[in-house]
């Protein structure tokens, strides 16, 4: 499912007889793995059995079946799968399971229906009916559109890990990130669990330090809660954390161990320099800094160290735990064994890492800022908050612009905003109406994290409250409209849908163009996984080949027409377009 099709085979036909149709349909749909011991539980699997063994154990469990000792597995039907398969009961399993389907995925997804049909279209009939049906099925699957983009992003995150770089000369074992708030506890949890790392989290006082702490431990708590996690595995895992801050006075000693240091600290390039140095007095040579600047010029940050080659960015994207992506940014004086150790450390933090050029805003950031000005040009033209963000959560997108910049922080987007408008990239960057997001971070209105940003956030979210629009902010901006004198504009719902996502997309055209990123697939992967642009659709690039290079630029063209030379498209895209060819082979 998670590739647009169905599992084929057998695999709708057989799942169900193993584990009943609610679970097996629950298996299908969402893609799930199976703990091994659940799996066993369930009957989908015989024996765990230890790797050690595994042979000697496959050759006993193959004799007893052929000599008639051991006898296969019979499930027994509970009294729910009874009742599913024999009874109307199954049609409320089925109405049920699409409407899951329809509020999760808003009907972009074709696999998720073919499944829920093949399974309720074959109730009952024979096997030969079953996998008839379930064959043609998986070939109507194989040849739509939101298939090949899957597929495209399957293959793309395989791709974008290879590199020149070689190995890392020294393995990383011990992790210190700089700083415990949201992306320093975010980034000390990825590394802790899914790393297996040793991390010492360090903070400028006990408060800063617990609060990350905490963050850190209530999601391990969570995990022992849902049996993602056992009682043995929370231990170490908790274990691996160290807390540290300025006043435990044997931080400088823990430190002294560090194979790489990750800072999340605030976004100013002095700020970084301090922090470089002070770091370089305590870690020891082989060590790597890595920045999770989001904007600010690895080169730049670089400048004030002693060892320049063992600086590198790390950009990870908030929240932490739940965003897959990773940019790695390398300067020209990186040592190529450095990108080697990012890339390996991301990959078992269980990132998808892709390399980037080293330029303001890098990959993501930089394709974003466009998006946001034009977001920005239409909410000063009338269009209000709430209509911008279903617009582009209809086009398939997991949040609208408005909640996104409250989840990634309006001063975090206010600032990434401002420093890409500073950088030499002319029309591209500039718009809008800066002085609302300014007005947000004096006031405070920093989004999520503070629970009141575009939108205020309820204390228990958890009670069935949903966040409401800032009351506040709607009169601010109610003002700034009013003296800006700017026309309102009466567009469709297509038309605010392209005018925002063409310029990120257009931007990801000149990022190829320019090198930025070395291939369409780091694009594609760099967006679907950085800012959710919908998976479906395959990125940016996939996006152009299927619905044409030619059809954009002539949109393009017209919206610069009406609007101005912001929409001028990207040379890449012109020549493409020209030459009908595609990014992808």
């Amino acid at each position: 499912v998670k590739l647009g099709l169905l599992p084929g085979m057998g695999g709708t036909y057989h799942l169900p007889k193993m584990v009943g149709y609610p679970t097996a349909l629950d298996m299908i749909l969402t893609g799930k793995n199976v703990r091994p011991d659940k799996a066993k539980k369930m009957g989908l699997v015989d024996l765990v059995v230890d790797p050690a063994v595994l042979e000697s154990v496959a050759i006993a469990q193959a004799k007893g079946l052929a000599n008639g000792t051991v006898k296969t597995f019979q499930r027994k039907r509970d009294w729910m799968s009874w009742a599913m398969e024999e009874t109307p009961l199954s049609n409320i399993m089925f109405n049920k399971a699409k409407e899951t389907v329809d509020k999760t995925t808003g009907g972009k997804y074709p696999a998720a229906y073919e499944i829920i049909d093949v399974l309720k279209t074959n109730l009952g009939k024979s096997k030969a009916t079953h996998l008839e049906d379930e064959a043609s099925r998986f070939a109507k699957l194989a040849a739509t559109p939101e298939s090949a983009a899957l597929i495209g992003l399957f293959h793309g995150t395989t791709a974008v890990k290879k590199h020149n770089f070689g190995k890392p000369t020294q393995p990383v074992k011990k992790i210190a990130v700089l700083g415990a708030g949201l992306m320093g506890a975010g980034i000390a949890q990825v590394s802790v669990d899914n790393g297996k790392y040793e991390v010492l989290l360090k903070d400028k006082n006990v408060e800063g330090v617990s609060r990350g702490e905490k963050v850190i431990v209530d999601e391990m708590k969570d995990k022992l809660k849902k049996k993602r996690m056992t009682g043995a595995e929370f231990c170490a895992t908790t274990a691996r954390l160290v807390p540290l801050h300025d006043d435990v006075a044997s931080w400088k000693k823990h430190f002294s161990t560090a194979d790489l240091v990750i800072e999340a600290v605030f976004e100013e390039l002095s700020v970084k320099h301090r922090v470089l140095q002070e770091m370089e007095e305590v870690l020891p040579p082989h060590a790597i800094f890595a920045s999770n600047t989001s904007a600010i010029p690895i080169a730049d940050i670089a400048k004030g160290a002693k060892r320049p080659e063992r600086v590198i960015g790390m950009h990870y994207f908030s929240p932490v735990p739940k965003m897959p992506l990773l940019e790695i940014i390398t300067h020209a004086g990186t040592a190529p064994e450095v990108a080697a150790a990012a890339m390996e450390v991301g990959s078992r933090q269980g990132k998808t890492p892709i390399f980037v050029k080293d330029v303001p805003g890098f990959f993501v950031n930089r394709c974003l800022s466009p998006f946001s000005v034009e977001v920005s040009a239409l909410v000063m033209e009338g269009i209000d908050l709430q209509t911008l963000d279903s617009s582009m959560k209809k086009f398939g997108m997991p949040v609208g612009p408005i909640t996104l910049s409250d989840e990634v922080g309006c001063d975090i987007s206010y600032h990434v905003n401002q420093f890409m408008s500073k950088a030499d990239l002319g029309v591209r960057m500039q718009g809008g109406n800066p002085n609302m997001m300014s007005k947000m971070v004096e006031k405070g209105w920093l989004g999520r994290k503070t629970g009141k940003g575009f939108y205020l956030y309820p204390k228990n979210p958890k009670k069935g409250e949903k966040k409401q629009l800032n009351p506040e902010v709607v009169s601010e901006l109610e003002k700034v409209i009013r003296e800006s004198g700017v026309a309102k504009s009466k567009l469709t719902m297509e038309e605010i849908q392209f005018r925002i996502i063409s310029r990120f997309i257009n931007e990801a055209a000149f990022c190829l163009q320019d090198e930025i990123i070395r291939a369409p697939a780091d694009g594609d992967i760099g967006a679907v996984f950085g800012i959710g642009f919908p998976p479906f659709l395959g990125g940016p690039f996939r996006m152009l080949d299927q619905q044409g290079t030619q059809q954009f630029v002539d949109k393009m063209y017209r919206w610069r027409d009406a609007k101005g030379p912001q929409f001028e498209p990207a040379q890449i895209l012109v020549d493409y377009a020209k030459a009908g060819k595609k990014f992808h082979n």
